[in-house]
């Protein structure tokens, strides 16, 4: 059996995520926080997944829980999304990007935002 660079790309985004390596996100105000949002936006990431990496055309990135090593397969191997190699976007820039989705908070629940229950009664 012959695997495809995508099938192994998908194997090994699969079994990173299951192993999960979760850190802490990075501090406001954290240099490699604002370089990771500087280099965020002059990659046109925002385009498709909103300022916040909140999705939008394409899909949620803030907050994202699975490891490095993950996210740097889903950027150079995508499905949808233009492939990013190491020649256009090198790995210590897409870890600063990848710091930058990660810092940035939940937004809290809908039924805690008190101008959406003001309407509802």
């Amino acid at each position: 059996m012959t695997l495809t660079n995508k099938t192994c790309a998908i194997i090994i985004t699969a079994t990173c995520i299951a192993l999960g390596s979760i850190r802490a996100p990075a501090a406001d105000g954290d240099d490699s926080t604002t370089n990771g949002r500087d280099l965020y936006v002059s990659h046109q990431c925002w385009q498709c997944h909103g300022y916040e990496g909140q999705g939008g055309a394409a899909a949620r990135i803030a907050s994202i829980a699975y490891p490095f090593d993950a996210f740097a397969l889903f950027v150079r191997y995508p499905n949808q999304m233009p492939a990013y190699p190491p020649n256009l976007l090198s790995d210590e820039k897409l870890r600063l990007i990848y710091e930058y989705v990660r810092s940035i908070p939940e937004p809290p629940p809908l039924d805690a935002i008190p101008e959406l229950e003001a309407g509802r009664d």
